[in-house]
């Protein structure tokens, strides 16, 4: 939930209303998934989990082992 409203204020502004919201998911979410799953060679069937550190004010995402 707290990443969720991390995007939705990074993504609303006071004169456009929502319409930068596209960007902050492409900023904050898509770019960063994309890196990690560069970065760390992601397998079939692992989950990236996505979540907010309070502490650094960011979105941090960790890939998830398939449970199977």
């Amino acid at each position: 939930e707290p990443a969720k409203e991390f995007i939705a204020n990074k993504g609303y502004d006071v004169q456009f209303g929502a319409r930068p919201l596209k960007r902050a998911i492409q900023k904050y979410i898509e770019d960063e998934m994309a890196e990690l799953i560069i970065r760390t060679g992601m397998k079939e069937g692992e989950t990236i989990q996505v979540d907010f550190d309070s502490e650094k004010q960011q979105i941090v995402m960790n890939v998830l082992e398939n449970a199977e």
